[in-house]
């Protein structure tokens, strides 16, 4: 989702103040992790170092420095459109539903499940983001990019 949070950088530098976000099919399942990233935040390991973008990574994730995310996002209104079925975590989370469509093994599919709870854990905890990020409506789409934003 790293391009995705490129483009609202982008739209920040034009001007925008209220940007919507279409999230649709895509092959990506980050939760928004990438998102965060193009935007400032920093994802760090135990050791304080960056992780590199991508949703195995967040495994091994410890903590969210969001003290670089771009300081225009404050006053800016994000929409995003999205199918409201698609949830983040649990039996019907978007590693489950649609990590088998993309070729995922059973394997891949309950690692990703778990790098995805353990987002969604972070966000809530060092981002204060609302506790219905898990399972609350749109929080999966596009690969959990509803979730991240």
């Amino acid at each position: 989702t790293y391009g995705s949070g490129e483009l609202i950088r982008a739209a920040l530098d034009a001007g925008a103040r209220r940007i919507l976000v279409g999230c649709g099919d895509s092959g990506t399942s980050d939760g928004g992790a990438g998102a965060l990233q193009a935007l400032g935040a920093r994802l760090l390991d135990l050791d304080g170092r960056e992780l590199p973008r991508g949703g195995r990574e967040l495994t091994r994730l410890n903590r969210i420095d969001p003290s670089g995310i771009d300081p225009r996002l404050a006053d800016t209104e994000i929409r995003v459109a999205c199918n409201p079925y698609n949830v983040l975590c649990g039996e019907r989370g978007v590693a489950r539903v649609f990590g088998p469509q993309k070729g995922a093994t059973p394997a891949q599919v309950e690692q990703l499940a778990a790098a995805l709870e353990h987002w969604a854990h972070l966000l809530t905890r060092d981002l204060h983001v609302r506790a219905d990020l898990f399972e609350g409506p749109g929080t999966g789409a596009s690969g959990g990019l509803g979730a991240g934003l």
